[in-house]
Order: structure tokens, then C-alpha cells, then sequence
């Protein structure tokens, strides 16, 4: 299971999805059954949320399940499943639950012998090594279960989409029928790989898709990172350039954010109230740096999923690769010294995986935290000479504040400038920002040109195409809108690519009209989407 900072007393910025997975527990008690999905990237905390929330419940009409699936044996996985069934159960009785399997069946034997008749079956199946019946069965429990006990079942799966690492033969779909057969049980299924559980959910599970909600757990904004990380400071306060700097390393991850503000305020100087910059440095250096800190074996731990052995080394150097900016197939494979046939098996695997995303020509880290650490910190020592220790702790801070001071260099300019260097870097690239391709052309041509709007838009040009491209700083109107047309429809050649960067959102009617003109619209996530993707810092507006 993950580690997530934002529970108990300390709950914090997770209300809504609690709220509906409430919502949909009442109504399941009530007869209603929708099951839920909850997906999110790594470390935001999924397995701790449902954890919190199953500790909320009180009912004694609901016997609450948690099973999780990790890459193991099947003959384990059963083992673990039934144990938590068996626990469950007698937990809603408020008996006590500790020992071994043996001693939960003991406790539970005149309780409920058709259940425990059931997981003998299982249990004769797994010692024929009859997997996949096994299996079947298996899912058949919280319905005996539940009618033997006159109770609801309320099962959380967490990281269902691992099921398949049990090497079973179509997992999902027996899942699936057992999920349509079994009314009286709800299902709550989680997932740190985002692509895939949607992949399954439209593939393995399209006949039960509608009766999914599915909830998104997001990383924290700036605003709420910022919130939550004072909170964590207890005490002390950021100020804004540190925690731009904070917010674009981690993300927004509340997991990492903690992480990082329990080691500042220990080593914050006694009286001073702002955190200054070199509480930062030494937290990271004590937390990222060091081999002992939280956040260095997290990431080793990371590290050790990809396995050993010539195909661990070959996606190290491919995950260093992109974390030093090498973003494309052919630059990965000249880093490497190979072809690029050579590594395409590896590259699918670590998208598979989810350690990367591809986007257009574009391969991106899931976590910019963990390509801080691979190329700060793990290529410095493990491909580069480094030097006596002490030398490396000063290079490393050294690193750290250059990156704090480029930061603020890029906050200070205005957007259109960084729209315009943004367009500079194009070469021909393929984009893909929310699932539209977009073909980045090779400019001979980027400069402001003179407008109606409120800031001079960006015109770029190439032989065969000419993108104009405006910014706007406050929510879009209709009238913002027409004036861009205004600009555009003055001009004697045809623009190609039109665009309005919407740092504040846009009206609906002014979001109909850009649609109408052919207007793109890019807003502030996707703008910043792009902003990653050739490696310049993200806005923060």
C-alpha cells in the first residue's frame, strides 16, 4: 500500500471523493448499487483513502472487505483474500481478529459453515494448482457471505488492475461476471495506473462501464499544495518563489509535499517564521540526497519493480535518459549507443508500466520528483565519477539552487515571452495534449505583432504554415473572442493555426464562438503540458 499524508485529523483536500463514495454506500444500503473506481497516479494516496473511509463505517447491516493485489502467487493472493473475508466478518461482530487463518476459521465455524465449506472448495482447487476455477470460486465468497450472514458486502480491491500479474487466464472477465451475478455486494476497485484501469474498464468491463463512477484522485493545485504544505510546516510559511519551485518538482503530490515539510520544520533555525532556502536545500538534501531519507529509498524501492539483470539496466538508462531531457526515440537511443529498434520492447514496457507517457514524439516521467532523483542524484553516483562525499553534497545543493534561481528567472517573464521561446524550440514534433495530435512545425519566424487585444498575440511562421496565437490573463468573453478575429481577419495571408491561451477559463458562449472560427484553445493545463514537454518550467497563474 502507498503512504499518504492526508488523513485522520489531518484529512485534507480529498472531501469530495469521500462525499461520494458515501453517496454511493447509502445507496447501496438503500437497494441501489453503483460500483465506484477510484484511479490516480502513484503516492496520491488511493490505498490510504480508502483505508481512512472504511474506517468511518459503523453499520452493522455492512461487512466492509479490503484486499489488495500485488504482483505474488495466486495460491497467496487466495490465501490473503479469504483471511480478509474471514476478518471482516468478525470485526462487524467486534470480535477480535488477530492470529493466523486457522484461528480466524476457528472463530468462525459455527458462524458461518456454508461460507467456510466454500473456501475448503477453493482451497481443494488451489492444491490441484486449478488456478482459474480457483479463482471463479473465490469471487463467489462475499455472495455466500452475505446471504449466510443476512449482510451487505462492501468489497475494496485495491490495484485491481494487477489481477493479471496473478497469471491467471482472463481475470477480468471472470471479475466482471462475477461483479453482474453478485447484486449484494458492492465493489469499490482502485488503480495507480491510470491508463490501464481505463483500458479495462472499456475493454474488459464494457458490459458493467455504465455502473462504474469512476472517481479521479489529482494531484493538489498550487493554491491547495500551498495550503497544505503550510498546514504541514505547522507553524512556519513558505514563500511564494520557494513553493513554485516546490510545487513544479512535486507535482502537487501530497505524499512527497509532506515528506519534504516534516524535514523542514525540524531543521528550520529557531525564531524565523518564513522557510528560507537553505532549510530547503538541506530537506532535500536529507530526504533525496541521502540514502537513509524517506523520500531516496521510496524511489530505490521504485527502482527495484523493474526487476535485475540486463533489462533493469537498459530501462535505467532509458528513465535517465528522459530525465536529462533526452525526450525522443531517437535521442533516448543515441544516449543508449543503440538503435532504436533496439529499445522499442523497453520503452513499452516502462509505458506499459506506467513509468512513462508517451505524447506524440514525446516520452514524459509520470513524476518529475522521480526524474529529479535519477538524474541528481542516482546518474551522479551510480555513471559518474563524483568525488569525495562532501564534494557531492555541495554539488548537489549547488544544482538545487541554479534550478530555484531558474525558476524565478521564468516566473518574472511575461507569458507571451514564453510563448515565444516555447515556439522556438519547435522542430517538426508531434504533440498530443488531450488527445488531439498537433504538429509542431520548424519556424524561421516568432515575434509580437501589434493587436486590438489586451496583449500583442505571437506570430510564428514556417515556409508552408503561420500560427497566431494570443494570451489571454482574465476568464475569455465573446468579446475577447471576436476581437482576436477582428486581428486575424486583417491580416493579408491566411493564418493556419489559430490559438487562445486561456490562463482563467472561458465563457461558454465565448467557447462555442472559438469553436465556430476554428479557434484552438489551449488552457492553462495543457499550455502547460506543452511547457514540460520541452522541458521549460510550468505557469503558475
Amino acid at each position: 500500500m502507498e503512504t499518504d499524508p492526508v488523513l485522520g485529523d489531518d484529512f485534507f483536500g480529498r472531501g469530495e471523493i469521500l462525499q461520494a463514495l458515501d453517496k454511493r454506500l447509502d445507496s447501496f444500503l438503500k437497494g441501489y448499487r453503483q460500483n465506484v473506481g477510484i484511479i490516480g497516479p502513484k503516492s496520491s494516496g488511493r490505498s490510504s483513502l480508502v483505508q481512512y473511509f472504511l474506517s468511518t463505517l459503523n453499520d452493522p447491516s455492512l461487512i466492509a472487505v479490503y484486499a489488495e493485489v500485488i504482483p505474488e502467487p495466486f495460491d497467496y493472493f487466495a490465501q490473503k483474500f479469504m483471511g480478509s473475508l474471514l476478518a471482516a466478518f468478525l470485526n462487524n461482530r467486534q470480535e477480535d481478529t488477530a492470529g493466523e487463518f486457522s484461528g480466524l476459521v476457528s472463530k468462525s465455524r459455527h458462524l458461518i459453515p456454508k461460507t467456510l465449506r466454500k473456501m475448503r472448495a477453493v482451497k481443494k482447487k488451489l492444491a490441484a494448482e486449478d488456478w482459474d476455477p480457483a479463482f471463479r470460486e473465490l469471487l463467489t465468497l462475499t455472495q455466500v457471505l452475505g446471504q449466510e450472514s443476512g449482510k451487505k458486502v462492501l468489497l475494496v480491491l485495491d490495484n485491481f488492475d494487477r489481477l493479471d500479474d496473478l497469471l491467471l487466464k482472463n481475470p477480468f472477465h471472470a471479475f466482471g461476471n462475477a461483479m453482474m451475478s453478485q447484486t449484494e455486494t458492492l465493489y469499490v476497485v482502485t488503480s495507480g495506473r491510470e491508463r490501464r484501469a481505463r483500458e479495462i474498464f472499456q475493454r474488459d468491463l464494457s458490459l458493467l462501464f455504465g455502473n462504474f463512477e469512476i472517481l479521479e484522485i489529482k494531484p493538489f493545485d498550487f493554491l491547495t499544495a500551498q495550503a497544505f504544505f503550510d498546514k504541514k510546516l505547522d507553524g512556519l510559511t513558505a514563500g511564494a518563489p520557494l513553493m513554485k519551485f516546490l510545487w513544479d518538482l512535486t507535482e502537487g503530490q501530497p505524499y512527497f509535499l509532506s515528506v519534504l515539510a516534516s524535514r523542514c520544520r525540524t531543521l528550520q533555525p529557531a525564531g524565523n517564521a518564513v522557510l528560507t532556502e537553505e532549510t530547503l536545500l538541506a530537506s532535500l538534501e536529507k530526504e533525496i540526497f541521502d540514502r537513509r531519507g524517506e523520500l531516496h529509498r521510496y524511489f530505490a524501492m521504485v527502482l527495484q519493480s523493474l526487476g535485475q539483470g540486463r533489462s533493469l539496466f537498459t530501462a535505467l538508462k532509458v528513465l535517465m535518459a528522459v530525465s536529462m531531457g533526452y525526450r525522443k526515440n531517437l535521442q533516448i537511443a543515441r544516449f543508449l549507443n543503440r538503435r532504436v529498434d533496439d529499445i522499442q520492447k523497453t520503452l513499452s514496457r516502462l509505458l506499459e508500466e506506467e513509468f512513462l507517457e508517451k505524447k506524440g514524439s514525446f516520452f514524459k516521467l509520470m513524476s518529475p520528483l522521480f526524474g529529479f532523483w535519477l538524474r541528481y542524484v542516482y546518474y551522479r553516483r551510480e555513471f559518474a565519477f563524483a568525488g569525495p562525499h562532501e564534494h557531492t553534497v555541495a554539488a548537489f545543493r549547488q544544482e538545487v539552487r541554479d534550478l530555484i534561481k531558474q525558476r524565478a528567472v521564468e516566473d518574472a517573464k511575461e507569458i507571451t515571452k514564453k510563448v515565444e521561446e516555447l515556439f522556438r524550440q519547435f522542430q517538426n514534433d508531434v504533440v498530443e495534449l488531450e488527445a488531439k495530435k498537433i504538429r509542431c512545425p520548424l519556424f524561421n519566424e516568432v515575434h509580437f505583432k501589434p493587436s486590438n487585444g489586451r496583449v500583442f498575440p505571437v506570430e510564428a511562421k514556417a515556409a508552408d504554415t503561420r500560427w497566431l496565437c494570443q494570451v489571454a490573463y482574465r476568464k475569455v468573453t465573446e468579446d475577447d473572442v471576436r476581437l482576436f478575429i477582428q486581428d486575424i481577419e486583417k491580416l493579408r495571408k491566411k493564418v493556419q493555426r489559430k490559438i487562445m491561451i486561456t490562463l482563467e477559463g472561458i465563457e461558454l458562449n465565448a467557447k462555442l464562438l472559438a469553436k465556430e472560427s476554428k479557434i484552438m484553445l489551449w488552457p492553462l493545463k495543457e499550455f502547460n503540458e506543452l511547457l514540460t514537454l520541452y522541458g521549460r518550467p510550468k505557469v503558475i497563474a
